[in-house]
């Protein structure tokens, strides 16, 4: 195995669609000199480190499934190291990793990856470099980080300061892009100060920008390549919206359509929450009279309109995390009610193109995404008789659940599926169970969030 100063064996593992997500390819760039693996479950215990990204709520099953498969147990062979946007509650898995990094990591991995301090670290403001990576024949390059905006269900407005990489850096990494796809990315990479100039550049050096992610209002910012709008609408309802604190008006929204239209846009997509707390059968009836008002504009039957569905997931550090979600409401039937039941005009049963996303998590997957999210040290014990039970198995990298009862009677003995999908208030929240502390040589940079002071918590 290693010893501290010598040249590691590096395993890694982005749970998801890509091979190497862009924070552990950022996190290796800072491992230079270290030799990297991908691995698998037969090749995993023969390397010093291993690093896992789980950025969905699904990853750490898909973790606890690796590592049984792969013989590792906490504390016996590599070191494993977890990061991602799923640690922003580290609790559940402190039993599978030697250190949980959450948040920002990448300027801190060196000393985590060489064991100098164990544990939890937090770290939510590391200092914002140019860097980029490709994946999928696409050089992402991240132009800035955090959100000025202040959604209540978003955890980056909530924990990451907004900051820019300077143009000066941005340049060199698009004139020397190894592929002609450019994805500038950040919640929002209009709000950058330098946006317009990184589009002339993609245009000066051949470059084809392809970053379709804009907020609704942000439009007009947004570079005109024809390609598909994806904008955040967030509530069926003007209601929904403004209790989120994205405000769109109808009106707005269908003003928005009408240029997108105009300006000969092929389509948008709209990302849509539902089971938002208050939601009604009123707010459905609300949008589909919206969707029907498109109709109306001239030119719509080449446009095409997909509105893309998610289940309300309230996460930990934002102004949402103590909501609860109706678990057992049958999402995917409603929505496709929504849809099917239009009386159409001729052939077409909306007279622009609807390509509406019809797959919404289940009950049973609904329940186990909060069980990821809210959970504390129980998490494995449950993980592991769920498994050992074959009540949840993986599948295509996907958590499937046979059992809906089987689920709720193991849950019972821990408290309940109330207890993970129900209101919940500070003090049973385990993620403010305890302080996250700093590396030791890295006290003075480390940011910790005002949920996460002294006076509430206790030392880990």
């Amino acid at each position: 195995m290693y010893h501290q100063g010598g040249r590691m064996k590096i395993g890694y593992l982005t749970f998801g669609r890509d091979d190497f997500g862009y924070g552990l390819a950022l996190c290796a760039d800072k491992l230079k000199g270290h030799d990297f693996y991908r691995v698998t479950p037969k090749t995993a215990k023969y390397v010093d480190v291993l690093l896992f990204s789980c950025f969905w709520w699904e990853h750490i099953y898909l973790l606890a499934d690796f590592l049984r498969r792969a013989g590792i147990k906490q504390g016996e062979g590599p070191r494993v190291i977890v990061g991602g946007f799923n640690t922003f509650n580290p609790i559940p898995f402190q039993a599978y990793a030697d250190a949980v990094v959450c948040g920002d990591g990448e300027d801190i991995i060196t000393a985590v990856a060489e064991g100098k301090d164990p544990g939890l670290i937090w770290r939510n403001a590391a200092p914002l470099a140019a860097f980029s990576c490709v994946t999928n024949n696409v050089t992402r390059l991240e132009v800035a980080r955090g959100c000025r905006y202040k959604c209540r269900f978003c955890a980056v407005s909530s924990l990451k300061p907004y900051r820019e990489v300077d143009i000066s850096e941005i340049e060199p990494l698009i004139k020397h892009a190894a592929t002609k796809k450019i994805s500038a990315f950040s919640p929002e990479p209009t709000l950058h100060s330098r946006n317009a100039e990184i589009t002339e550049l993609c245009h000066r050096y051949g470059k084809t920008r392809l970053d379709t992610d804009v907020r609704l209002d942000r439009i007009a910012k947004r570079h005109n390549d024809g390609g598909l709008l994806r904008c955040g609408i967030e509530g069926v309802s003007e209601r929904l919206r403004k209790s989120v604190n994205k405000g769109y008006s109808n009106d707005f929204i269908y003003e928005s359509v009408k240029k997108a239209i105009i300006n000969k846009r092929p389509g948008m997509l709209f990302y849509i929450i539902l089971d938002l707390p208050g939601e009604c059968a009123e707010d459905f009836e609300e949008f589909k009279t919206l969707l029907h008002r498109f109709e109306d504009i001239k030119g719509c039957e080449d446009f095409l309109l997909i509105p893309s569905p998610s289940v309300f997931m309230p996460n930990p550090h934002t102004q949402m995390e103590y909501d609860a979600i109706h678990w057992e409401r049958d999402y995917g039937t409603l929505w496709r009610h929504l849809f099917r039941e239009h009386i159409g005009i001729g052939e077409r049963p909306w007279k622009y193109m609807m390509a509406e996303r019809a797959r919404v998590f289940g009950p049973t997957a609904r329940v186990l995404s909060m069980l990821s999210t809210r959970a504390g040290d129980e998490f494995f014990e449950i993980e592991r008789e769920l498994s050992q039970k074959k009540i949840i198995s993986i599948s295509g990298g996907r958590v499937r659940c046979s059992s809906k009862r089987g689920l709720i009677g193991v849950l019972e003995r821990f408290g309940g599926v109330e207890k993970y999908t129900g209101h919940r208030d500070k003090a049973s929240a385990p993620w403010n169970a305890l302080r996250f502390k700093p590396l030791s040589s890295q006290a003075s940079a480390v940011s910790v969030p005002e949920t996460l002071r002294e006076d509430r918590c206790q030392d880990v």
